[in-house]
Order: C-alpha cells, then structure tokens, then sequence
C-alpha cells in the first residue's frame, strides 16, 4: 500500500478511534427548524453573458477559489427546463448531482421530472424522461417517466441509480441509457422489506453505494435507513418507519427525522443529512448510530468542534479523496465542511443570505440542495436554477 494511503488509512482510524471513545452526546427534543436565518430572493449575476462554463481554462487558473458558473440562468426568470451551452441551458429545481466515470455530471432534476447531463464544457441534455410528463415508465431516454426525483448516485461502469421520490421507487439508468425500477412500486407510500418490487418505500431521497455493489436509501418519509443488496434485497439496517426522533443507538432503537441524503465512505461508514433534526447522523459498519454534528431541534450556523456546531436542514453530503464530508447546508445558504479531526468550517456562501453570487469567496448560495466531488479541492453544487463549481480554500 502507498504510504500516502496508508497515512490515510491511519488517520481516520484514529478519528473513529475517538469518536468511540469521546463523551456520549444527550440530544435536545426535536423542535421546529426556525428562528435565526433570513431568507431573501437575491442575485448578483457577474457573467450572465458569458456562455461558458467558468471552471478552468486557458484563462482561469485550476487553483482559483470561488463560486463559477457550470450551467443555468443566473436570474429570477430563469427556470423551466431548457437544453443549452453554459447560461443558455435552464434548470427547473435541480437537487441531486453526480460526476461520473464518462466526465460528465447527471443532475436530477426535481419539478421537471428528468435526469439531466452536464459535460465538462457546460452543455446540458436531457437524458432521460421529457420536461413536465410526469409519470412512472421505464424505457430508454425521452421514453421514460419520473416523478420528482431528487438523488442520484453513479457505478463505475457509468450506470446511474435515482430516488424517484414521488413514485416512492428506486429506478437505475444504465450506461446504455435503460431505465428500470430496481425497487418500491410506483405511488405506494410504505414500508416494507422485500425483494424488488415487492419492497416498499415512502418518498426516498438520498442514496449511495459501498464498495460492495450495496445501495443505501434514505427512506425520508419513513424515517428509516433501508439497504437494497445486489440480489435487490432490500432490508431496514436503522431507524423504525413513521417515528420521527433522534435517538442514537443501534438498528431499530436508533431514530431519524426525515433524512435527505446518504453517504458511506471507504471504509463502509454511512452518513446521513438527517434533515429535520438538523443534524449530521453517522452510522459505523457494526450499525452503530451516532450524532457526528450539530443538535437536534437547533437550527442555527456555527462552525467549531463537533457538538458546538449548528446547522439547519441541511440536505447534501459528499466526501473527498481526504476523508473530509462536504454538507449543503440547504437552510443556511452555505456549503461546510467536516474534517477528518471532526471540526466545522462554512466553505463557501454567507450564513442567512440565501442569494446566488459568482465570484471571489465566500460567493452566496440559494439554498444548495445537492453536492458531488468534482476534482482535487473542486466541487460541483446544485441551486436554484443553477449548477455551479466550487472552489473553496
């Protein structure tokens, strides 16, 4: 093993080290997520003429950091679901983001009910599923149907895995560019464990893949974490359907309050945007579930050590090569980071003001929903109307 890797390897073992050894963290009743943060509707457009991605180039330096343009109308009217180059291309309630093996990112995109593609140059397609046909098919691109879905994840052998939220489905796209229902059954809102289509799920958003070919869900309106196995086999490893909490401790005595993303690591380490609670949830590989950040019930923005830290209904994870968790922290505007050492910092975006600006740092963000990994200290965000690239410090 390289020894940068194994550096690697033996810092996060000694983080988990701690963690299980720190002070039991006594979470707060759950109370409404509010008080604290303004929300406006501004926009500061810099370059809405210009229809390139604004990422590198001859003229942008890779280390520049900032907020840049990628794809999308920088402007109140620019929504709707448009295929175009740059600031040309419109995004209608773009959530979940994923850059894939083919260079290209997929953005789910909620209220036109389509998988859009994004290259690297900024072009945007549909993909799969036509702008405003809301329903539940599966067949290969314009042929397909969704219902506001809202995460993605992505294989190695390019095959996309969406949360087809308002189906209440698991649906896979492959490289080919098929869609199939791997799991749930079109409009009905359950739980139930089972393989395929006989399983159940209630609203899912969030979803990932381990290393192993599993898929794990964030079942947000069960308030559970489900695991869908190769086989589709798809079980209940946390939390219990239709009991909203925050209780840590394993399997069924843990609780979550609608969770809105998933992430596992590569040590098979789940982390969960437990949206309502406002809270950062991990779960170890023995199915231990512990608060990692912030408190529930308390929404609020501070950065610092892992129990001093708030955020609110935060709703996108991602993780780097370095083990650090990026979170889009939806209800503050802003995107954070948790270092491997467990601390907080606010990365990009000002805390409050829910307002797109391009530019030098911090930039502003309105209400970021998803976030992928796009290159070395690079990162990819959804907005409204907007998919942009991060650059933080």
């Amino acid at each position: 093993m390289p020894l940068p890797t194994v550096l690697q390897a033996l810092r996060r073992s000694a983080l988990r080290l701690s963690r299980r050894l720190g002070p039991l963290m006594l979470c707060a009743a759950l109370a409404a997520c509010g008080g604290g943060v303004s929300v406006g509707l501004g926009y500061t457009d810099f370059d809405d003429d210009d229809d390139r991605p604004h990422g590198p180039g001859p003229d942008r330096p890779p280390a520049e950091t900032g907020v840049f343009l990628i794809a999308g109308g920088l402007c109140p009217q620019c929504g709707g679901s448009q295929d175009g180059s740059g600031s040309n291309a419109r995004f209608d309630g773009p959530e979940g983001i994923v850059a894939a093996p083919d260079g290209n990112l997929y953005v789910a995109e909620r209220n036109s009910a389509t998988i859009r593609k994004v290259s690297e140059q900024g072009v945007a397609v549909t993909l799969a599923g036509i702008a405003g046909a809301i329903g539940s098919q599966d067949g290969a691109g314009s042929a397909a149907r969704f219902n506001t879905p809202t995460r993605l994840e992505v294989d190695a052998g390019g095959n996309l895995y969406v949360t087809d939220t308002g189906n209440s489905t698991i649906r896979q796209i492959s490289a080919a560019g098929a869609v199939t229902t791997l799991a749930g059954a079109p409009g009905q809102c359950s739980s139930l464990d089972g393989n395929g289509g006989a399983a159940r799920f209630c609203s899912p958003q969030g979803i990932t893949l381990d290393r192993q070919g599993n898929l794990y869900v964030a079942d947000t309106l069960n308030h559970t974490i489900r695991r869908i196995d190769r086989a589709n086999n798809v079980t209940t490893i946390a939390g219990v359907a239709g009991s909203c909490g925050s209780s840590d401790g394993r399997g069924n005595a843990a609780r979550f309050c609608e969770p809105q993303d998933i992430e596992v690591d590569e040590d098979g380490w789940l982390y969960v945007a437990d949206t309502a609670n406002s809270t950062i949830r991990e779960i170890s590989p023995s199915g231990e579930v512990r608060t990692l950040a912030g408190a529930a019930g308390q929404c609020g923005s501070a950065d610092g050590a892992p129990g001093a830290a708030r955020f609110c209904r935060a709703a996108g994870l991602t993780i780097d090569g370095a083990g650090n968790l990026f979170v889009a922290d939806t209800g503050n505007g802003t995107i954070r980071r948790i270092g491997t050492n467990g601390a907080v910092s606010t990365v990009t975006g000002v805390a409050g003001s829910q307002s797109n600006v391009l530019g030098p740092l911090p930039g502003g963000l309105n209400a970021p929903r998803g976030i992928a990994v796009l290159g070395a200290n690079t990162l990819a965000a959804t907005t409204q109307h907007l998919v942009l690239k991060l650059v933080p410090r």
